[in-house]
Formats: C-alpha cells, sequence, structure tokens
C-alpha cells in the first residue's frame, strides 16, 4: 500500500514512515516545503536501503497516498487541511494530532471546539473518512529498530476504516491496535498523550500506553 504522510516531516511522521515502510509499504512523506520533505526521505533511506521512501509537496502526498496519515502540529491544521479535501475525499485520513501547548516548563491539552483534533479534522475534511490513531506512540522509539511494546487505541465513526487502521498498527512490531469506539472518543486519547509527556519528563522515559486484561 502507498502511505501518504501531511506534515511528515517532524520526528512523528518519519517515525511513523520508517516502521511502515519496514512493513513494506511505499510510504510519501508530505510537506509544504518538497525539498524538506524530500530530505526527510533522503534520511530515512539512509537507515536502509530497501525503503520505499518518497518526498513529496503535501497536496502531492495526499493524491497520490491510498491511506494518508496526518502529522501535522495542531496549529497547522486549519491551514493546511481545506486545501487537501478534494483529493483526501473518500480515502482513510489518519489523525495522529495532540492540541497541545507548552507553558511554565509542562504540557497541556488545548481545548478544541469539535472536541477533538480528530473530530476537528473530520470536519476540515467532510468527505474523508477521519481516523484517531498513533497519538502516545513514542516519536523517538518509532525512529528506532527496537520493538515499540505499546497499545494504539483507534477510534473512528467508519467501522471498517477502523478495522484497517487497526491491522496497520499491529505491522509495527510489538504494537497491538485497540477498538476504541467512536471518533469522538479521540479527545481521550489526545489527552493521554499530554499526561505521557509530564510522565517522561519526570522520569526521564519514554513510556507509552499498554491496556490490560485484553486476551
Amino acid at each position: 500500500m502507498k502511505i501518504g504522510f501531511v506534515g511528515g516531516t517532524g520526528d512523528e511522521g518519519m517515525g511513523l514512515a520508517y516502521r511502515f515502510a519496514k512493513a513494506g509499504h511505499t510510504c510519501v512523506i508530505g510537506s509544504r516545503a518538497a525539498g524538506k520533505a524530500q530530505a526527510a526521505a533522503d534520511a530515512l533511506r539512509a537507515k536502509g536501503a530497501a525503503l520505499r521512501i518518497e518526498g513529496a509537496a503535501n497536496v502531492d502526498a495526499a493524491r497520490d497516498g491510498e491511506l494518508i496519515i496526518v502529522t501535522t502540529p495542531y496549529a497547522a491544521l486549519a491551514g493546511t487541511l481545506p486545501a487537501l479535501a478534494d483529493a483526501l475525499a473518500g480515502k482513510i485520513a489518519v489523525s495522529t494530532v495532540v492540541p497541545m501547548a507548552f507553558a511554565d516548563g509542562g504540557a497541556a491539552l488545548l481545548a478544541v471546539p469539535e472536541g477533538s483534533a480528530a473530530q476537528q479534522q473530520q470536519a476540515l475534511l467532510p468527505a474523508a473518512r477521519v481516523v484517531g490513531a498513533f497519538q502516545n506512540l513514542s516519536a523517538k522509539k518509532l525512529l528506532g529498530d527496537r520493538p515499540v511494546e505499546a497499545d494504539v487505541v483507534v477510534c473512528a465513526d467508519d467501522a471498517a476504516a477502523k478495522q484497517e487502521v487497526m491491522r496497520l498498527a499491529e505491522q509495527i512490531e510489538g504494537v497491538r491496535g485497540l477498538d476504541g469506539g467512536a471518533l469522538a472518543n479521540s479527545m481521550m486519547v489526545e489527552a493521554i498523550t499530554v499526561l505521557l509527556v509530564s510522565i517522561n519528563r519526570n522520569y526521564k522515559a519514554r513510556a507509552g500506553v499498554r491496556i490490560t486484561g485484553i486476551a
């Protein structure tokens, strides 16, 4: 499958692209500046010559990808996504975005009028099949080569899209995809990321999420 990344030059986008390319997918890293995206793709290909990773402008990544993963900062959503709405119509568009700000040395969850960043993405992309996922994964772990050992809680109103993203998540070594219910539940998943940032700063760790009691 060809996976496109909108705003994919940050650590989270690059980490997910690296893992999915290792799993055999073709990944297209998008950016507002195609040259920046190409540099990111080159850096990842240097980690493994057989990796199929390309760089492109956001609009090309959105058009060419069969499934799209949005990894832009929250502040850039409203300025980035409307121009891609036609290219993303009918496609699964995964939101990894967390509405988070840093102040007084700590992380804080921002209020989102739609409820969550994933719900805002759905409002901006009304014809896309929006799924919330991957918000809690450590970008540093994704860019490494060890099993990630974490659960990915996947939220969506489209049941088939949710199942597809759960299967995709499990192609990252050590990851289990879990059904988190409706897209509105992404608000709670996004909030967990803010909590993890605080925990990881306090303990100088890269902790993730594991849900117990599920066979």
